[in-house]
C-alpha cells in the first residue's frame, strides 16, 4: 500500500512491479494474500475488504469495525513452494472459550478459543456428575485465535483410557493462565 490510497504488487523477487493494482482507497493497510483462495485482503478505514488477485471484484468482508489493524488468514498455502504471506498477530482484548462444533456431535468435535496473551492451555472434559473424562493438555500457546479445525482443540469422543464415551451431556473447561470458562456439549449416537 502507499499514501496515495493504492494497493501495489510485485513478485517476491521484485520483478513485475504493478503500481496501480487497486486505486482510490481510503488509507489501505495490513494487506495479506490468500493464495489458495486467490483473494487479496486489506484493512481500510473501519472495514476489511477483499478482491481477486488481479484487483477486480472489490467487496466488503466485515464492516463497522473499531480501528482494525491486522488480518490473519488461517489457510495453508496451495503450494508449499510458494512462501506464505507474513502473518501478523491479532490484537485481542480478552481470552474466550467458544462453542464447540459440531454440537451435537458423534464421535468427534473441535473446541475453539482465543487467547489475549500467551499461556499454557488445558481443556478438561467432564461428565454430568463432574467426573473428569479426559484432559487435553495443549501446551504453551501464543496469543491468537484458535478457531479453525487445524488450530482448535480436538476431542475424539474418547475417555482417558481410549474408550468411546456414552451419549449424553458433557462439559468442557478451558484454563489459560488465570482464565477459566466452561461450556456444554452433547454427544448423540
Amino acid at each position: 500500500t502507499n499514501g496515495l490510497g493504492e494497493v501495489q504488487r510485485m513478485n517476491l523477487d521484485g520483478s513485475k512491479f504493478q503500481a496501480n493494482l487497486i486505486t482510490a482507497l481510503d488509507a489501505p493497510g495490513a494487506v495479506t494474500v490468500d493464495v489458495a483462495g486467490a483473494k487479496l485482503y486489506w484493512v481500510e478505514a473501519d472495514k476489511i475488504r477483499r478482491a481477486n488477485l488481479n484487483g477486480k471484484n472489490i467487496e466488503d468482508v466485515v464492516t463497522s469495525l473499531a480501528t482494525p489493524m491486522n488480518i490473519v488468514l488461517d489457510i495453508p498455502p496451495a503450494n508449499a513452494a510458494i512462501p506464505a504471506a507474513p502473518r501478523t498477530a491479532p490484537v485481542l482484548d480478552q481470552t474466550r472459550l467458544l462453542p464447540n462444533y459440531p454440537n451435537p456431535f458423534n464421535p468427534e468435535t473441535w473446541i475453539p478459543y482465543q487467547l489475549a496473551e500467551s499461556s499454557a492451555v488445558t481443556i478438561t472434559i467432564y461428565d454430568v456428575r463432574g467426573t473428569v473424562v479426559r484432559t487435553l493438555r495443549l501446551g504453551h500457546q501464543p496469543a491468537g485465535i484458535y478457531q479453525s479445525r487445524n488450530r482448535a482443540a480436538y476431542w475424539d469422543g474418547r475417555n482417558a483410557q481410549g474408550e468411546p464415551v456414552a451419549s449424553g451431556v458433557y462439559f468442557y473447561t478451558l484454563k489459560a493462565g488465570e482464565f477459566a470458562a466452561t461450556q456444554k456439549m452433547l454427544i448423540l449416537k
